[in-house]
Order: structure tokens, then C-alpha cells, then sequence
């Protein structure tokens, strides 16, 4: 394990901040917080796994080449958590570094709270994702055994038949 950096990379702080503090509510005016109450927990549906992992692959992806406007983003984030990786991605940018590896994933179960809304309880591993300049591709100083944060990712769609993504992200524990 490295010992962290004096600084964080500002791309990584905010990558654990986002799951810590991000986008901790729908966004404004997103189906979802006019349904009705109800809720039931279980395993979470196919159409709601699928988008989620298309979540995380395109996250990655626009990860390895940071640009605040990729298009694939509007495709898997909506509201505040759609804004919070276009910042993230700025912030990289600008710092010159890219993330490069792989994010582990144990889903333990889904809660429906609405006709549009769904909350997909997640345990991150982000170990083997790393902060690396862009310039040389050689890893910066970073904490490299971080602790799994288990994550309530809200996943919301506008109507019928539309594609779930996800509109916030709130952490829930630690070491999952």
C-alpha cells in the first residue's frame, strides 16, 4: 500500500466524495419524486442491472480519456449525478491524470420506491482503480487500499419503456 499523497488527486477525492456526498438527491423535476410511495426490497430486476453495469462501463471508459462532454454520459446519468462526472472529469482534465484499471462490484439488492425509481445497494471495490498521469501513464502517489464503501445508486427513468440511469449516489458504510 502507498501511503497517500500530501493532496489527494483531485480526480480520485472527488470520485469517494461523489459516492460519499454527490448527488445525494433525484434530480428536480425527474419522474420518480411524484410517485407514490411504496417500497419493496429484493433482487434487483434485468433491466436495472443491465444499465447500471453500462453505468460503470462508460464511466470507466470516460475515465481513460477524460472529456467532461462525452456523450455516453447522457446515456447512463441524469441531474446532479450527470453533472457531478462531467466535473470529475473536468477536474481531471485539467490536472492531467486519467483513472485506469477496474472497480469491483457486489450488489446485495434493490428497493423499489416509486413507478420510476429504483435504489441499487452496492458494495465499491475501488483497489484496482488508479489515478495515473496522463502524459507517462505512471501511477501517481495515491492510497491504493482504499476502504469498499457500500453505495445506494438511484436509478430513475422518465417514463415507460425509457432507459434506467442513475441520478444520485449515496454512501451508505464502509468496508462492505
Amino acid at each position: 500500500m502507498r501511503a497517500p499523497a500530501a493532496v489527494l488527486p483531485a480526480s480520485l477525492l472527488v470520485l469517494v466524495l461523489a459516492l460519499a456526498t454527490g448527488c445525494t438527491a433525484a434530480a428536480s423535476g425527474t419522474p420518480g419524486a411524484d410517485d407514490s410511495p411504496r417500497s419493496s426490497a429484493g433482487p434487483p430486476s434485468e433491466d436495472v442491472t443491465r444499465a447500471y453495469d453500462t453505468y460503470w462501463t462508460t464511466w470507466l471508459a470516460a475515465n481513460r480519456t477524460p472529456d467532461p462532454q462525452d456523450p455516453g454520459l447522457e446515456q447512463v446519468a441524469t441531474g446532479s449525478q450527470l453533472r457531478e462526472l462531467r466535473d470529475n472529469l473536468a477536474q481531471s482534465k485539467e490536472a492531467g491524470q486519467v483513472l485506469l484499471g477496474e472497480v469491483g462490484h457486489r450488489v446485495t439488492g434493490m428497493e423499489t420506491t416509486g413507478e420510476h425509481t429504483r435504489v441499487l445497494i452496492d458494495c465499491v471495490d475501488l483497489d484496482r482503480w488508479l489515478i495515473h498521469d496522463s502524459a507517462t501513464g505512471q501511477p501517481v502517489d495515491q492510497l491504493e487500499d482504499k476502504p469498499s464503501q457500500q453505495g445506494a445508486f438511484t436509478m430513475i427513468r422518465e417514463r415507460e419503456g425509457a432507459p434506467w440511469k442513475v441520478g444520485s449516489v449515496d454512501v451508505i458504510g464502509e468496508n462492505c
